[in-house]
């Protein structure tokens, strides 16, 4: 995305927000952006380092931001953990205008993701019990009215997550094997990037009706839910010595099971690591016991999510015109892969 050429012109666009709360001498440095689509950039203001995010032109839903922003607020107002959520501006809102976008600014924090070849037991502790605590606050929230809300109050139903997996791998046959003979975006593929895909295809052979049988009972039960963050990864998590220093990126939350959050976040730093699952999901229960559904769909929401994030991998890859975030894809979809050729090592 193309800023405004002049410092002035970015100051301006700050105008909704205190002076404490704007960028020094308009000064924006571009981040990352994930897979959302939104364009990233950091800047130092008077009262610290915020995170400006612009969603992309077809994100139109300021209601929803409005969600995250109340959500994010009751978090950071009850829990130890800092929640990066958007800010509150003057105008009593958590976003602004971009010209055609909306935009949101939220705190910069602290700290960097466990390294997933080498994580420590503390730091492990440290992630689950947080969440744990988390969740224990999450189930006394209470949304206020919106439009369409994702975020509702805590009680007992079916996952959201599970009846959308089931649907999604239901329509899932060999459709990533047609991307792959349909989309040609001129770049030259890794030499074996054929032998993934067939190494993908064999594991959705075997593992996809294993799954879809898990889904077609574990879709329909009754379960706790409450606001979760849904896609708790192994970047969103940020360590300072140790210890959990913040969560970022909550823009997947909604009411579901806390197994999202659990096998989102472990599947992403121990992989199959059956005594690692299992140490860590005890430090999580020193703080919040699992119900026996819970615990009982937990592989369920693991497997389903690495076959459609596998899935979807590998249609980012082929779509995607920048070299740089080809070879990231490449790679995130290769460790999808190798979990998914040793996934009958993990029991809980």
């Amino acid at each position: 995305m193309d800023l405004p050429k002049t410092d002035p012109e970015i100051e301006k666009r700050f105008r909704l927000y205190n002076p404490e709360n704007r960028p020094i001498a308009g000064k924006l440095q571009r981040l990352t952006g994930g897979f959302s689509g939104a364009d990233v950039y950091c800047f130092e203001a008077l009262s610290g380092n915020y995170v400006l995010r612009l969603w992309p032109a077809n994100f139109n839903s300021p209601n929803r931001i409005q969600e995250l922003g109340l959500f994010a607020e009751f978090l950071n107002h009850n829990i130890s953990t800092p929640i990066a959520g958007s800010l509150r501006n003057l105008q009593d809102q958590f976003y602004f205008r971009w010209d055609d976008r909306l935009a949101q600014i939220e705190p910069f924090l602290a700290g960097q993701p466990i390294d997933s070849q080498s994580p420590s037991q503390d730091q492990i502790d440290s992630a689950m019990k947080s969440l744990a605590e988390c969740h224990l606050v999450c189930a006394n929230y209470m949304p206020l009215a919106i439009s369409q809300p994702r975020i509702l109050q805590a009680g007992w139903g079916s996952s959201e997550s599970l009846q959308l997996r089931l649907r999604l791998l239901n329509k899932r046959n060999n459709e990533f094997e047609d991307l792959f003979l349909s989309h040609n975006n001129g770049l030259k593929f890794d030499e074996k990037f054929p032998q993934l895909v067939d190494q993908l295809s064999l594991q959705l052979q075997l593992w996809k009706p294993i799954v879809l049988q898990n889904l077609q009972t574990q879709a329909r039960q009754l379960r706790p839910v409450l606001p979760v963050f849904r896609d708790v990864w192994r970047e969103h998590l940020l360590f300072v010595d140790g210890q959990v220093s913040g969560i970022i990126d909550i823009n997947a939350s909604a009411t579901d099971s806390v197994a999202c959050d659990l096998t989102r976040y472990l599947g992403s730093v121990l992989g199959n690591d059956s005594e690692g699952w299992r140490a860590a999901l005890q430090a999580y229960q020193t703080v919040r016991p699992l119900q026996p559904v819970e615990r009982e769909s937990l592989l369920t929401f693991d497997l389903s999510n690495l076959l459609l994030s596998s899935v979807g991998c590998l249609e980012r890859c082929l779509i995607a015109t920048e070299e740089s975030t080809r070879a990231s894809l490449l790679k995130r979809l290769k460790s999808y892969v190798d979990r998914l050729q040793s996934y009958h090592q993990l029991q809980l």
